[in-house]
C-alpha cells in the first residue's frame, strides 16, 4: 500500500472512531528511521484532536530515550499534557484516562505494560507501538536468554496477531499496512437511576452505566446483619472502582454523623497505587453529599486517608488489616492479592468487600472466582455477588480490546471435554507448532491461567521464548483435547564464579531454586546439581482430583531419571491445597521465603523430591534447617505466616531430633492442667512441649490439626487470643478448651502425666546438667 493511502485511510479512521468512540492502533518498526514515522501519525492525530491528553511509556535511563521524547514534545501544543511514564511505575496509573497512549518499544517489549498501559486510551483514542526491531536486544527478552539463546515465538505470534485484526494500522521499514474497523459497536452505556434508590441521588448522579447504579445499590446490604461479603467483577475499564469509593462515600453518609464510635473503613490493594481510584471517588461522592473531611496523601500522591465527623477511612498494606478491628473492609484487586490473605480476611471480618478483575492483565481473575467460591461455601457467609460488563471508556466492541484479549490470551480458557477419557498421552509440545495454532495454544494456556489465578502476559513470552522452558501436555488419546499442562525450566549446573555469588547475596535470573537452596541451605551442591523446577502444573477444573495431576508427576519424575536428572521441585505462593498436593506426592519442603511477597501477601515456599544420591542428601539437610528456622522464628521472621501453612510444612518435613524438657517445666505444664498455674504463668513449659512435638518425626501418633494450628498460632507465633480464635472459627472459651485438651494429649503421650499428677519437683530428682 502507498503511503499517501494508508494516511488517508488512517485519517478516516480516526474520523469514525471519534464518532463512534472505539480506539485505533498504530505499530511502527523501522531500524533507521522510526521517529519520521511516529512524529507523522502522531501529527495526523492532532490535526483531529488538537489538545489530547497524551502518556508517553519508555525508560527514561536508556541511551536515546530522552530524546526521542523530546522530539516528540516539539510537535504537542500543550506539552504539559505529555504525561511521560516510566515503565517501572506505569501501575501507579492505572485507572487514569487518556487520548493517545504511545509506548516505546525501542529498549523494551514486556508483554505486561502493554496490558497494563493499552487499556489507559479512552474511545476516539489512538495508540501507538513503536520499536526499532521488536525481535531483538530487548531488556525483558535479554532475562530469558539461556547460554545466549533464546527463541522468538511470541513475537512473532504478536506480530502475526496486528494483521489480523480490525483498527490497527502497520508501519513496517517504510511498507504500509491498513485494516480499518468495519464493524458494529454499541452505544456509549448511560447511568438508569433506580425507582426507588436507597443510596443518595447525589451518588447515582455520579454513575457512568446502569451497571455502576446497580452496584452502588447493592452496598446498603453491607449495612446491616452480621457476617456478609460483596464480591464486585469486572473486566478492565468497566468503573468498578469508581463505584466502590462511591459506594463507601454512601455507607458514611446512612451511618451518620454522631459523635462517639466512628465508622470505620479499611481499604487494602497490592499497592496504595492499586486503590487510588477508589480513594479518588470516594472523595468525590463525599464532595457531592457535601461532607466535610479532613485528607492524607502519602509520598507519592495517592489519598491514603479521609476522616470527618463520624468516620474514617484509610488504606493499609494486606497483611495489616489482619490485626484492625472496623466496620469494613474492602480489597481492591482482591485476585492479585491472593487467596490466602482472603482466607484470613474472612476469619477477622465481618462485612468485606472484594472487588477483583476478570480477564486482567494482573491474572485470571475466573480461576480466583473459583477458589473464592469455594472458600465462601466453607465459610457459610452470606454473599453478594455483582458483575459489571459495560466497559466505560471505550464503546462495547472496541476493536483493539478484542485485540488486546486475542494477542495476550487473557481471556484465554480450556474447552469442553465431550468424549469419556479411556487413555491418556502425555507428550512435549514443539513451541513453533504450539505458537502458530491458536485452538491448541489457547487450550495449553487456557488450562494454565484457569487453574492458576496468578498470572500475568509476560508469563505466555517466558513460556516461549526461553529456551529453557519445556511445555508438556496431556491429551485424550486420539484427539486434539487437552485436559493437562505442565511448565518446566532446566534448572543448576552452575559455574562455581554463580555459586560463589550466590553465596555472596548475588541474585541472577533463572536457576530460582539452586539460588534460595545455596543462599539459604548453604550447601554448593544445590548449584553444581542439575534440576527441573515446575513452574505450573494444571489440569481442567472439572478433571481436577481424579489424579491426572499425580499422574504427570510420575511420568515427569520417570522422565528425570531417564535422563539423570539430580531433582525434581517447584515453588509457589503458600497456599493449603497446592502444599497438600506437592506434599502427598512425595515432595519436601526445603525452603520458605524470610519475607511475604509484598504483592502477593504469602511466603514463597520451595519443595523438592530428590532423585539422585547427592540430591537425597542435600534435600534431607535442607529440610531439617528449614524445620530448625520455623521453630525458632515462628515469633519474629515468621509471625505473619498462616498457622494453616505452617502446620501443613512442619508436618510435610519428616526430619528427627529429640527434645529433652527439664522436669520443672513439665510439672509447670501439669500444673496448667490442674488450673493451679494460669496459661501466662506455664507458658516456657507449654511451648517446650510445643517444640518436642513438632520436632518428633517418629511418632505413629498426631493431634487433632485444629490443635496443632492452636499450638502454631498461640505458642510458637505467640498470636493474640482473638487472632487465634478467629483462624479456628471459634470463641475464646473454646481454643482454652482445645488448648487445654492438646497439652493432655501431649504429657500423657509423652511421660504419662495427667491432671491427677502430684506436681512439685525435688532438687534430688533433678540431673546436674539440669540445675547448672
Amino acid at each position: 500500500m502507498e503511503k499517501k493511502e494508508f494516511f488517508e485511510i488512517l485519517r478516516n479512521s480516526m474520523l469514525d472512531s471519534k464518532d463512534r468512540y472505539y480506539r485505533n492502533l498504530v505499530f511502527i518498526q523501522d531500524e533507521s528511521d522510526i521517529l519520521r514515522h511516529v512524529l507523522e501519525v502522531l501529527q495526523l492525530y492532532l490535526d483531529i484532536n488538537p489538545d489530547p491528553l497524551i502518556a508517553y511509556a519508555f525508560h527514561p535511563w536508556a541511551k536515546g530515550a530522552k530524546d526521542r521524547l523530546e522530539e516528540l514534545r516539539k510537535i504537542v501544543k500543550n506539552s504539559e499534557k505529555l504525561i511521560d511514564i516510566d515503565y517501572s511505575s506505569s501501575e501507579r496509573y492505572l485507572g487514569s484516562t487518556f487520548d493517545v497512549a504511545i509506548l516505546d518499544l525501542v529498549d523494551n517489549f514486556e508483554p505486561n505494560h502493554i496490558g497494563r498501559l493499552v487499556d489507559l486510551v479512552r474511545g476516539g483514542g489512538l495508540i501507538i507501538l513503536y520499536t526499532n526491531d521488536l525481535k531483538n536486544n530487548k531488556i525483558f527478552k535479554n532475562s530469558i536468554l539461556r547460554e545466549g539463546k533464546v527463541l522468538d515465538v511470541y513475537e512473532t505470534r504478536f506480530i502475526r496477531k496486528l494483521t489480523e485484526h480490525e483498527g490497527i494500522f502497520v508501519i513496517s521499514n517504510s511498507e504500509y499496512y491498513a485494516k480499518p474497523f468495519k464493524g458494529e459497536v454499541k452505544e456509549k452505556p448511560s447511568p438508569q437511576l433506580p425507582k426507588k434508590p436507597t443510596m443518595p441521588v447525589e451518588l447515582h448522579s455520579l454513575c457512568l452505566s446502569s451497571d455502576q447504579n446497580k452496584v452502588l445499590e447493592s452496598f446498603i446490604g453491607m449495612r446491616y446483619g452480621s457476617r456478609k461479603v460483596l464480591v464486585i467483577t469486572a473486566s478492565r475499564g468497566r468503573g468498578k472502582s469508581a463505584v466502590t469509593g462511591l459506594g463507601m462515600a454512601g455507607l458514611i453518609f446512612k451511618h451518620g454523623f454522631r459523635k462517639g464510635r466512628k465508622y470505620k473503613i479499611i481499604v487494602t490493594a497490592p499497592s496504595i497505587a492499586s486503590s487510588s481510584q477508589t480513594m479518588e471517588f470516594l472523595k468525590r461522592g463525599l464532595d457531592a453529599l457535601g461532607v466535610e473531611y479532613r485528607e492524607k496523601r502519602s509520598p507519592m500522591g495517592f489519598i491514603n486517608s479521609l476522616e470527618g465527623e463520624g468516620f474514617r477511612v484509610f488504606f493499609e498494606i494486606p497483611e495489616a488489616t489482619l490485626e484492625h478491628e472496623g466496620d469494613l473492609l474492602v480489597v481492591d484487586e482482591a485476585a492479585a492479592i491472593g487467596i490466602g490473605y482472603i482466607d484470613s480476611a474472612l476469619k477477622t471480618w465481618k462485612k468485606v468487600v472484594l472487588v477483583t478483575t476478570v480477564h486482567g492483565y494482573e491474572g485470571s481473575g475466573k480461576a480466583f472466582l473459583r477458589y473464592l467460591n469455594r472458600l465462601l461455601k466453607q465459610r457459610k457467609t452470606t454473599v453478594y455477588w455483582e458483575e459489571m460488563r459495560k466497559p466505560l471508556r471505550y464503546a462495547e466492541g472496541d476493536p483493539i480490546e478484542k485485540w488486546l484479549y486475542d494477542s495476550l490470551l487473557l481471556d484465554a480458557e480450556p474447552e469442553d471435554v465431550q468424549q469419556e477419557i479411556d487413555k491418556v498421552y502425555f507428550e512435549t509440545l514443539d513451541k513453533e507448532e504450539l505458537f502458530s495454532d491458536d485452538r491448541k495454544l489457547r487450550q495449553v494456556y487456557g488450562i494454565l491461567v484457569t487453574a492458576h489465578y496468578r498470572n500475568n502476559p509476560n508469563d505466555l513470552m517466558i513460556m516461549g521464548d526461553g529456551i529453557h522452558h519445556t511445555i508438556k501436555g496431556l491429551s485424550i488419546e486420539g484427539t486434539n483435547s487437552y485436559i493437562g499442562v505442565v511448565q518446566i525450566a532446566n534448572e543448576g549446573g552452575l559455574s562455581d564464579e554463580l555459586i560463589h555469588s550466590a553465596l555472596m547475596g548475588v541474585t541472577f535470573d533463572g536457576d530460582l531454586i539452586p539460588d534460595r537452596m545455596i543462599k539459604h541451605s548453604r550447601l554448593i551442591e544445590f548449584g553444581k546439581m542439575k534440576g527441573w523446577r515446575i513452574v505450573r502444573i494444571a489440569v481442567m477444573q472439572e478433571l481436577q482430583d481424579k489424579g491426572f495431576g499425580s499422574q504427570m508427576l510420575e511420568m515427569i519424575i520417570e522422565d528425570a531419571k531417564r535422563q539423570e536428572i539430580d531433582w525434581v521441585g517447584s515453588s509457589f505462593m503458600g497456599d493449603m491445597r497446592v502444599l497438600n498436593f506437592w506434599i502427598r506426592n512425595g515432595f519436601y519442603p526445603v525452603h520458605v521465603s524470610p519475607k511475604k511477597n509484598e504483592k502477593l501477601g504469602d511466603y514463597p515456599v520451595i519443595v523438592i523430591k530428590p532423585i539422585s544420591e547427592i540430591a537425597t542428601k542435600a534435600v534431607r539437610v535442607a529440610a531439617y534447617v528449614l524445620k530448625e528456622k520455623l521453630l525458632n522464628t515462628l515469633h519474629d521472621v515468621y509471625f505473619s505466616m498462616d498457622p494453616e501453612i505452617a502446620q501443613i510444612i512442619l508436618s510435610g518435613i519428616k526430619v528427627h531430633k529429640e527434645v529433652k524438657i527439664n522436669p520443672i517445666y513439665v510439672d509447670k505444664a501439669v500444673a496448667f492442667l490442674q488450673g493451679v498455674s494460669p496459661y501466662e504463668s506455664s507458658a516456657d513449659g507449654i511451648h517446650l512441649l510445643a517444640l518436642k512435638y513438632f520436632w518428633d518425626a517418629k511418632r505413629e501418633w498426631s493431634l487433632e490439626p485444629e490443635q496443632e494450628i492452636l499450638l502454631i498460632a498461640k505458642i510458637l507465633q505467640g498470636r493474640p487470643w482473638r487472632f487465634t480464635s478467629a483462624s479456628l472459627n471459634s470463641n475464646r472459651t473454646g481454643v482454652n478448651e482445645m488448648l487445654y485438651q492438646a497439652i493432655a494429649e501431649l504429657l500423657y503421650r509423652y511421660y504419662s502425666l495427667n491432671s491427677e499428677t502430684k506436681v512439685g519437683i525435688s532438687l534430688d530428682k533433678l540431673d546436674d546438667d539440669q540445675i547448672d
